[in-house]
């Protein structure tokens, strides 16, 4: 038991003791029941056998006797569960002292009921998971937080900070009763609105969302749901961010009449703001909603100013994919199914079945990994190791890929494995040229190909090297990235960092990020005291370097950039704590050396940095129509 909590037993000890003690409340003396409490009231209405002394009042005592009572099946006017109730009144919606967070935390059991004219679902059931991010046990998550999030209740609480930064997930509550003023949330970690939060659902959608502050020491939050009252409600725990402050923190989760000292939220959250989708081109950087039509591509309904060098379409949330894919050589991804291995020696081949290009034959001299199961790309890729499902990777080469299994030649012998238990084998690893020929595309099915592209009609015409000419319909297409006469994107040029200079250590060294989204496809990381110089390919001459500049999110310092060019001074801009992106459009003399200063602009302070997306140079002469 930590000094800073109470323990289950003293709650326990408490709530029975209140059945036959007043509390102390705000100075008065009151004791719980149905004459002063929604809840006891509610099951006093709906259960009146359960007053036992008759005397018309149900008190706490009487209240807890019924928690483990299935409540009653009315179709026509459900029943919501009855939550445990502490001594001061407050409802307990959950409190994370128990490793299984799919239980149901002691609510009474109900009929599995649907809400009518709700899209909230039925009513009963137990806590839902989804994804990785909420697997991680509550008692090693509290070993290794205890000491950065303040005082708890209770021996445990929720973090999701110990899984993969990869990892994300959702934590779905059953169906309850808005019964109390406010929903107060002990809880702290990233501050990322609508990606890392607490949501409240009703039948009218996310109605309060509550999010961290970029801190892990526990804070009070309570959501005001006077207005939605009598009204059914389940609560959502998001993390669905990747990368710096991307976790959760709750130590417990309660309904109260008192909102006390905590932080009160007491609007709707603002909708997301749909970019519909991202374009740049030779006129410049816009997003909105992308559309191909009769060959040619708008922007919100505006017809493209010069040619497309960037096009990115929102990614749809269930696009159709196949469970598999193949990782080429060349750096392509095919996503794909993964049927079998004919032929023997170096002639084997792999026969694959794709949704967009059909039944293929691969050599295996080709292949990096075949994927039976679609991983990450941070997944391990050990060449010449098997990866399984339940189990240590084994190394060895293939034998065979079958229907029912894959056999592997280990040290240990020839080991053959079930199909259901494979995940991916690794021949090589991949050897992509220093410069792709051709345009890159990424497709929704996961999907990367390289080649010449044209539009016509509403489809992407691709010129594949292996496949042949694809035809894509635009709404299969996730993002387009052109390479063009006279376009340079900086990612694909040689960068040497000239100075990296820290407090104690020499800060990390950019990182390049090639995840896309609706806002980029490419993202150079740069952290303060970094000056970062790129050698431009011939020929030079005047040129102009684009790109956008936005602070790493949850940027805390005060930092300044700068941008020359050669050793001229050409740009700069401080950028404050808290400020938006920065559109860059700067003239370059002679387009021979880039260079990108980044300094701290006042105290150091963590985290910090800026991102430099989708930053490219193109040739003047090459803008002109």
């Amino acid at each position: 038991m930590t000094t800073l909590s109470l323990s289950r037993v003293t709650r326990l000890l408490a709530c029975l003791a209140a059945a036959a003690f007043p509390v102390l409340a705000w100075g008065e003396v009151v004791v719980i029941n149905s004459e002063n409490h929604p809840a006891l009231k509610r099951a006093l209405s709906e259960t009146p056998q359960a007053d036992k002394d008759a005397n018309g009042q149900l008190s706490l005592e009487e209240y807890v006797e019924l928690l483990p009572q299935q409540r009653p099946n009315d179709p026509e006017n459900p029943k919501a569960p009855l939550l445990p109730v502490r001594p001061n009144g407050d409802l307990v919606i959950h409190e994370f002292e128990d490793n299984n967070l799919g239980q149901n935390p002691k609510w009474s059991p109900v009929h599995a009921t649907p809400v009518k004219d709700s899209t909230l679902g039925n009513l009963g059931g137990n806590w839902q998971r989804e994804g990785e991010a909420f697997n991680r046990d509550l008692q090693s998550g509290t070993r290794m937080m205890r000491r950065r999030v303040g005082p708890f209740e209770g021996k445990l609480f929720l973090t999701t900070i110990g899984n993969s930064q990869r990892a994300v997930g959702t934590l779905r509550s059953p169906i309850f009763l808005i019964e109390q003023d406010y929903i107060l949330i002990r809880m702290s970690g990233g501050g990322h609105p609508g990606r890392v939060c607490v949501n409240l659902h009703t039948g009218q959608g996310v109605v309060r969302s509550a999010t961290g502050h970029n801190d892990d020491y526990f804070e009070h939050v309570a959501m005001d749901v006077r207005e939605f009252r009598g009204q059914f409600a389940r609560l959502e725990l998001l993390d669905q961010h990747r990368g710096l402050w991307g976790h959760l923190n709750v130590d417990e989760i309660l309904m109260t009449s008192r909102q006390g000292d905590a932080r009160v939220i007491n609007n709707r959250p603002p909708p997301p703001v749909p970019t519909g989708g991202l374009i740049v081109s030779k006129g410049g950087r816009d997003q909105g909603v992308l559309k191909l039509e009769n060959g040619e591509l708008s922007c919100e309904g505006k017809a493209l100013t010069g040619e497309a060098f960037l096009a990115v379409n929102p990614m749809p949330e269930n696009a159709p994919r196949l469970p598999g894919s193949v990782h080429l050589m060349n750096g392509e991804v095919w996503n794909a199914e993964v049927l079998t291995v004919e032929g023997a020696g170096r002639k084997k081949i792999l026969n694959i079945r794709s949704q967009i290009f059909g039944a293929q034959k691969i050599p295996l001299s080709s292949l990096s990994s075949m994927e039976f199961v679609a991983g990450a790309p941070g997944d391990p890729r050990e060449p010449g190791t098997f990866y399984r499902k339940d189990g240590d990777p084994l190394p060895g080469s293939l034998i065979w890929v079958r229907a029912k299994d894959i056999a592997i030649r280990s040290p240990l012998g020839v080991i053959p494995v079930p199909r259901a238990s494979a995940l991916r084998f690794v021949l090589a690893k991949p050897q992509p040229p220093a410069q792709q020929s051709g345009d890159e595309i990424g497709l929704t099915d996961g999907s990367v190909l390289f080649g010449s592209t044209s539009f016509e009609s509403n489809q992407l015409i691709i010129q594949h090297e292996t496949l042949g000419e694809l035809k894509v319909a635009w709404n299969s297409v996730h993002y387009l990235r052109r390479n063009l006469p006279g376009l340079i994107w900086l990612d694909n040029v040689p960068r040497t960092v000239m100075e990296a200079i820290g407090p104690a250590l020499p800060p990390p060294a950019p990182r390049l990020s090639t995840k896309v989204s609706e806002s980029h496809a490419r993202a150079l990381r740069i952290m303060p005291h970094t000056v970062l110089r790129f050698s431009l390919p011939a020929p030079h001459g005047p040129a102009i370097f684009r790109g956008q500049l936005h602070p790493v999110p949850g940027n805390q310092a005060q930092l300044e950039v700068t941008v020359l060019s050669g050793d001229s001074p050409i740009w700069s801009r401080k950028v404050e704590s808290g400020s938006g992106p920065v559109s860059l459009s700067l003239d370059l003399p002679r387009s021979e050396e880039l260079t990108i200063k980044v300094a701290f602009d006042g105290p150091l302070t963590f985290p910090c940095g800026v991102d430099l997306r989708d930053a490219h140079v193109i040739r003047t002469t090459n803008l002109k129509p």
